[in-house]
């Protein structure tokens, strides 16, 4: 073998040699959106004090109650980039009347669905609607009133953040019959912010504002309210087990104007304070973080079923 076919091969070798550690280094692109796993979700239970305050003609109520509810959320990937998630939660509060035996609770449910187009690197648009019934056993409906919701909503992801808006309009399905009400409705907004400290600690904040009518039958004109509901929570998912805990507080206070007939509810509001924990069992996921671009990362506040709402507490019905 000569010198120049020796310096050729070696040249050869090395060449192939480069090319395949340089096949081996080339980065392996994933599909952007592509989920881990084609269906996740979680339950959650939670419980906590809760005190409301019902004021009429600058005479304040103030109830103080125990809350308990649940939820249950499951997310499903149907294509590439299309999901639906499947909703359904709960909540009932029991309150004191001060100084007194008797008691009194506000109930509502709801179970409802959302369609959405998402990626999970940068966005998700979709629609929502729920059903379900709102109430109280001591207020201006005092009996269970079926109710129903729907909306558009958006998320936007970047690095640790998540920002979540959302609008609807909520409604009961037909005629309430209590003290000549026709109907309860509420045009809503809502924004949430999500910050992940690390992929299984996050810290959330969220307000909601809602404006909507009592309507009344034989042309009785209608009073107006507005809501406001705002919140901030800290969640903890531990690293071996597919568990989460969370610590929570929710104010809310709902006010009223006026009617043209000159119902006086001049300074009328019922206002609410609680503080909640709760415990979740995750299902496929394995972080917050997951859940929250590829998961069950959706929920719905209907503003009939607000501890506030005129469903719940109407101020001029709780004075005693």
């Amino acid at each position: 073998m000569t010198l120049k076919q020796s310096i050729a091969g070696a040249v050869a070798s090395i060449a192939l040699i480069s090319a395949a550690q340089a096949a081996d280094m080339r980065p392996v692109l994933k599909a952007p959106g592509a989920p881990e796993q084609q269906a996740t979700g979680y339950v959650e239970i939670y419980g906590g004090w809760a005190r409301t305050t019902s004021e009429f003609f600058g005479e304040p109520t103030r109830f103080n109650g125990w809350a308990l509810g649940g939820a249950g959320r499951a997310n499903y990937w149907f294509s590439h980039n299309m999901s639906v998630q499947l909703d359904a939660q709960a909540e009932g509060t029991s309150y004191d009347f001060p100084g007194e035996s008797l008691k009194f609770s506000t109930h509502s449910y709801l179970i409802g669905g959302h369609w959405s187009w998402r990626n999970p690197q940068q966005n998700l648009f979709g629609l929502f609607a729920a059903a379900g019934d709102s109430g109280s056993t001591f207020g201006l409906a005092n009996t269970a009133q079926r109710h129903a919701l729907i909306g558009a909503e958006a998320q936007w992801y970047w690095n640790q953040f998540t920002l979540y808006a959302q609008g609807g309009y909520d409604t009961t399905l037909s005629t309430v019959g209590f003290s000549d009400i026709d109907s309860f409705s509420a045009w809503f907004i809502r924004g949430t912010g999500r910050y992940f400290i690390n992929p299984n600690f996050l810290i959330e904040g969220t307000v909601t504002y809602a404006s909507g009518s009592v309507d009344f039958n034989f042309g009785t004109p209608s009073i107006d309210f507005q809501t406001w509901t705002w919140g901030v929570k800290g969640e903890w998912r531990f690293a071996t087990a597919p568990f989460s805990v969370y610590a929570k507080y929710q104010g809310s206070e709902t006010t009223y104007d006026n009617s043209s007939d000159g119902f006086n509810l001049s300074g009328a509001k019922v206002t609410d304070h609680r503080v909640l924990l709760g415990l979740k069992l995750h299902m496929g996921d394995r972080t917050l973080q997951q859940t929250d671009r590829a998961g069950a990362t959706l929920d719905i506040i209907s503003p009939l079923a607000n501890p506030t709402s005129p469903l719940m507490l109407f101020p001029n019905s709780v004075v005693r």
